[in-house]
């Protein structure tokens, strides 16, 4: 039976970026302070009051321009999409998808995070807090990557997005059972679009102690292009002071069996992944947003080079190159803006 559930992935340096961790933390801090600067700017200027306005009115045109071409929904599609639209989260089994290559993915994906946890417990000893496989073991792994590609997962996410949508690629977060409660374990919005959609999949049993995916199923403040997008973490006392209400009875803690799949916005609701305190947790998500996202300059979090996308692109059909070419649709000054390393 399928009931609701919810996920995010964010904070990492990518591979085709300026590469800090081998720096002196001093120079660390610096450079990256410079590298993020063009993003951070463009950020404030996209939520200045006037630009506000016309992004919005330009966003509500293109939605309903494409209304009349978005795809048609099996049953198990529609009541995807509207749960996602009520409480931002739904949840089943991989089986019910009935996607081919789904058992192989899982197989391939839950080897490289098993190959990874040495390296993870190193790095998160040194005080690191977000851990993923490298993304070129990824990228060499094409089953991985091209799962998220199969045409009823892009038909959910443009229904639910109301746009064609581009796809982010995979990601595979390695928590570790440390029980911090740092980084994208604290409460948070993902800010690459006004909406989103991630698709999480849970590559071994994840219980209460095993750092569930949570989600809280409630709009929060509102964000909107009239009233802008802010994006700072927070504790629970902290979330329920932005709320104004309890979160205990919005609190969607999304546990389950290997195989799991969990659709969610991470972008209109709050979100985290649960510190982890009996054992490690490794799950894959793959992310999608609008081929032109009101923040293309905090997008590209999966960490793959250009030239890798551009690899795996190739002789697929063309609604699933565009997925992952969405860059194209920019406009020249927006490709000009380096990708944040937040």
């Amino acid at each position: 039976m399928s009931k609701p559930i919810a996920c995010r992935a964010a904070r990492h340096i990518r591979s085709n970026r300026i590469n800090v961790r081998m720096m002196p933390k001093s120079l660390d801090r610096h450079v990256q302070w410079l590298h993020d600067l063009p993003a951070r700017t463009a950020l404030r200027f996209c939520n200045h009051p006037y630009f506000r306005e016309a992004l919005g009115q330009r966003h509500e045109e293109a939605l309903a321009l494409h209304r009349p071409r978005l795809p048609r929904l099996s049953a198990l599609g529609r009541e995807i999409v509207d749960a996602l639209e009520q409480d931002g989260v739904f949840i089943t089994q991989i089986d019910a998808l009935g996607l081919s290559g789904s058992e192989a993915m899982i197989d391939s994906s839950a080897m490289l995070a098993e190959r990874f946890a040495r390296e993870a417990h190193a790095r998160a000893a040194r005080g690191e807090t977000f851990l993923y496989v490298p993304p070129e073991q990824i990228a060499a792994s094409p089953r991985i990557f091209r799962w998220g590609l199969h045409d009823q997962l892009l038909d959910i996410a443009e229904s639910y997005i109301g746009l064609p949508v581009a796809y982010d690629g995979a990601i595979i977060n390695y928590t570790v059972a440390d029980g911090r409660e740092v980084s994208t374990r604290k409460w948070h919005r993902d800010w690459e679009d006004r909406r989103m959609l991630k698709v999480a999949v849970y590559l071994h049993n994840v219980d209460h102690a095993g750092g569930p995916f949570q989600i809280i199923s409630r709009h929060g403040s509102t964000q909107n292009d009239r009233s802008g997008f802010s994006y700072e973490l927070a504790t629970e006392d902290e979330l329920e002071d932005r709320l104004g209400v309890p979160v205990a009875p919005y609190l969607v803690s999304c546990e389950g069996l290997r195989g799991t799949v969990i659709f969610t916005d991470t972008a209109r609701f709050y979100h985290r992944g649960k510190p982890a305190t009996a054992r490690d947790r490794t799950v894959i998500f793959y992310s999608y947003f609008a081929q032109q996202p009101r923040h293309p300059f905090l997008c590209e979090r999966s960490g793959m080079r250009r030239r890798d996308l551009y690899r795996l692109a190739r002789d697929l059909p063309e609604r699933q190159q565009s997925a992952i070419l969405w860059r194209r649709k920019l406009t020249p000054l927006m490709r000009l803006i380096p990708p944040a390393s937040l």
